[in-house]
């Protein structure tokens, strides 16, 4: 059976990732979660995999009144999740007293809701974590709130954060995690000269694409620059491509071809960056969100849009990841037109693809389905895609030496 299954990152005040809040929706189903909740939990961590949605870290995953009062919650391992529901569960005696017991089995609970100050005792006794959509309470009753919800010991998490200056408020009133990527991009990105080695990999890259550049003179650019150039054999080489060591960048040319040479320059631009906390996670955003677009060209029909899509989505977030506006990457880059057109305003096909894949990211089905349709895409083939580059991600990431190692021993 196949799951709609996303993930959104909850960060600590320190910028470090806590665990992945999952959202999940049957293919067809209305609201997130489908009408068969047990099955859904079952047929996602039981058959998917815990580790393969949520990376080893801790998942929080929302469940209803059934799941608690039936059991079915119990099938998901108390070291690893965070059982979360919503203020409209109620709270009654069975359900306070099933709660109860789960705490007592070393379960974890988070309790969402529009209006947490109307939140019942007993459930708030419970709790370990209360999720706060910011943006929908002023800033003075957000501070009555939190003061209120502080007597009660539990952490707070901030929903929906917009920019860093919200964040700091937060903080201030004793907010501890935070859920999204938002809240980490300056609210207006300002205009920066790039560092030279991310000149040296943008020129790099449009050489490789230009037909017009020779292989000679693609060499002869990275001969003047000897670190970027034993980065990009390392990481060529530790693909162990055909079981060939690459020797030169004229060989990789050669054997690999310009479209898998441009490939491996988008992926040491952007896994150069910070590996921890929130620019870790935007690294890996990056990496799946390119995997995922290049495996959509294939979906629609289009295979000759596979390296145009990856590099889309490979530049997608190096505005974040570099502090700098997009438009001067762009010009920077001296992108194609198509592709420039996508990263500035998600237009034609690599744009509608990337919009649909920044759609899944968020779990906001409504527009996947609207936009797979668009692009030519059956919903029921994105969650396997998904986790495909969820996958290829983690493989991209771990350290060169450790790849090579497993590569000679196959």
């Amino acid at each position: 059976m196949e799951i709609l299954v996303a993930r959104q990152p909850v960060f600590d005040r320190r910028e470090q990732l806590y665990g992945y809040d999952l959202v999940l929706r049957r293919p067809g189903s209305g609201a997130p979660g489908g009408p068969l909740p047990e099955q859904l939990v079952a047929d996602t961590f039981l058959g998917i995999g815990i580790d393969q949605v949520a990376a080893g870290r801790r998942a929080f995953v929302t469940v209803d009144r059934d799941m608690l009062l039936g059991g079915a919650v119990r099938l998901l391992p108390a070291d690893r999740v965070v059982l979360q529901i919503n203020d409209e569960v109620g709270a009654d005696g069975d359900l306070i007293q099933v709660c109860d017991q789960l705490v007592w089995s070393g379960y974890r609970f988070s309790i969402v809701s529009q209006r947490p100050d109307t939140l019942p005792e007993e459930l708030l006794r419970l709790a370990e974590i209360v999720k706060v959509d910011v943006p929908s309470v002023d800033t003075a009753t957000l501070s009555d709130i939190t003061a209120w919800l502080r007597s009660y010991h539990v952490r707070l998490l901030a929903m929906h954060v917009r920019h860093r200056l919200e964040r700091d408020v937060c903080t201030n009133l004793g907010f501890e995690l935070f859920e999204g990527y938002r809240f980490t991009a300056p609210e207006t990105l300002t205009r920066r000269d790039l560092p030279i080695e991310h000149v040296m990999t943008f020129r790099l890259l449009k050489m490789v694409r230009d037909p017009r550049s020779g292989d000679a003179e693609i060499e002869d650019v990275l001969r003047r620059d000897v670190a970027l150039s034993y980065k990009l054999l390392r990481m060529v080489n530790s693909a162990a491509v055909g079981g060939r060591d690459i020797w030169s960048i004229g060989h990789a040319l050669r054997l690999l071809g310009r479209e898998q040479v441009a490939r491996w320059l988008g992926l040491l631009l952007v896994t150069d960056s910070a590996k921890d906390g929130v620019r870790g996670e935007l690294v890996n955003l990056t990496l799946v969100r390119a995997r995922m677009c290049e495996m959509m060209a294939d979906a629609a029909g289009v295979p000759r849009a596979r390296g145009p899509l990856f590099l889309v989505g490979m530049l997608s977030l190096l505005d974040q990841l570099l502090e700098t506006p997009m438009p001067l990457l762009a010009d920077s880059m001296e992108l194609a037109p198509d592709v420039r057109n996508a990263l500035l305003e998600r237009a034609d096909f690599y744009g509608a693809v990337l919009g649909l894949v920044e759609a899944y990211e968020q779990g906001w089905w409504d527009q996947v389905d609207a936009l797979a349709q668009n692009v030519g895409v059956s919903p029921v083939a994105l969650p396997p895609m998904y986790l495909e580059a969820l996958s290829w991600a983690s493989e991209q990431q771990r350290p060169i030496e450790t790849k090579q190692a497993a590569a000679g021993g196959r």
